[in-house]
This record gives C-alpha cells, structure tokens and sequence, in this order.
C-alpha cells in the first residue's frame, strides 16, 4: 500500500509540475503545488522525491517566478536532493515560505 501511494503521489507531482512549468505560473501557485508535493515526498520517500524533484527542477528552469519563489524552489531543491545536508536557514525559507502561503508543511520538521 505504501508503494502504491508513493508512486500515485511521484505521478501527481510531476503532472502538476510540468504543466505548471508551461503555463504562466506565479509564486502562488508554486506553493500551492509544490509545499503538499514536498510534504508527501519528505514522507514517502525516494519514488515521490524523484518526481517532485523533477517537477522542481522544471519550474527552476522556466524562470516564471518572481524572486522570492525562484529562491523557495532552489531552497527545496537543495533539501530534497540531499536532505541530511541543508543548511538551516533553507530547511526554514522553505518551511515558512509554505506555512505564509497556507500550506504548512508536517513532514520536515
């Protein structure tokens, strides 16, 4: 069962991501995407943080966002890449960036 809802949630991720990557997408709507996709891939685990990574890395790369989101994704990026070795201050953009847009974040405290 746990697999299962790793690779339903890699899979809704990367969806999300990528068609947010095309479409104009603001700072926003990264949070509203991405804090619940890094919050279940910081729970799940390696499958989800594929995707989210992915996903990540596809709104980094479109330059669509304001400045304060370009740094949120890089910040969460760095974290889901090599979680052991982010430094505090990136672990707590991230963290209050998605609690100051309404999606607090369980899993990375």
């Amino acid at each position: 069962m746990k697999r299962i809802l790793s690779l339903l949630v890699a899979g809704v991720a990367t969806l999300s991501f990528a068609g947010c990557a095309e479409a104009g997408i603001s700072a926003n709507d990264a949070y509203a995407i991405g804090c619940p996709a890094v919050d279940s891939a910081a729970a799940t685990g390696s499958v989800a943080n594929k995707a989210t990574l992915a996903g990540l890395r596809a709104l980094r790369d479109a330059k669509q966002l304001d400045a304060d989101g370009q740094a949120w994704v890089e910040a969460t990026i760095t974290l889901l890449e090599n979680p052991k070795e982010v430094p505090a201050e990136a672990r707590k953009l991230i963290i209050d960036g998605c609690a100051e847009n309404g999606h607090p974040i369980s899993n990375l405290g």
